[in-house]
């Protein structure tokens, strides 16, 4: 059996829909706060490696720390009613359980509806989020400006990972890339006011 299930039926969407809003300010894009929770401490990933099948081990790594039984992961852009469940009966959200396996994180990010290959998460993804139950820690991914953001609790704040990188060194590597290389100092700044760490 799969360990990880799109969610296809309203009453559990609801229910995910209520953990995303006590996590983020789901309708605030970069560079403005999106986190609800206070997390003291932040790394980023390159977005393009939260898309991809080594990403399950650093959920896993994350999962075992706080505890949880299970990841929410959901896409917020495209919209998951307006156009996911009005086009395809389906959302493009996944209940990752604790026990997935990287293989089933890849088939669930790739999974598409059958008659739209190109609406599969990995592909039409423009706002994700990955989130623990517990609210220990909090991921928002968007695409255009090319990072994850990893928010942590004070609880998890050993864990370290090489993929991770600080906010300033993603302006400068990623962020950077879809400005055309010229960040409006604007952007730069709120990235950094908001997503900086904590001391």
């Amino acid at each position: 059996m799969s360990q990880s299930k799109l969610i296809s039926d309203k009453e559990q969407f609801e229910k995910a829909l209520d953990l995303v809003k006590r996590a983020f300010d789901y309708e605030q894009r970069l560079p403005e706060q999106v986190f609800n929770v206070p997390f003291q401490k932040k790394c980023v990933f390159d977005f393009d490696k939260t898309m991809s099948y080594s990403f399950w081990y650093e959920l896993e790594r994350l999962v075992n720390l706080s505890n949880d039984p299970f990841i929410l992961m959901a896409v917020l852009d495209p919209h998951p009613i307006d156009y996911y469940y009005n086009e395809f009966s389906r959302y493009n959200w996944c209940i990752l359980e604790k026990n997935t396996t990287p293989d089933e994180y890849w088939n669930a990010i790739k999974s598409s509806p059958e008659e739209s290959p190109a609406d599969a998460i990995v592909f039409n993804s423009e706002v994700v989020v990955w989130l623990s139950p517990s609210m220990k820690w909090a991921i928002w991914g968007e695409r255009s400006y090319g990072i994850g953001i990893l928010g942590l609790s004070e609880e998890l704040s050993s864990y370290r990972s090489e993929s991770c990188i600080t906010i300033d060194t993603a302006i400068s590597d990623f962020v950077s890339l879809n400005f055309g290389n010229k960040i409006p100092d604007e952007v730069a700044s709120k990235l950094m006011l908001h997503y900086n760490n904590v001391d």
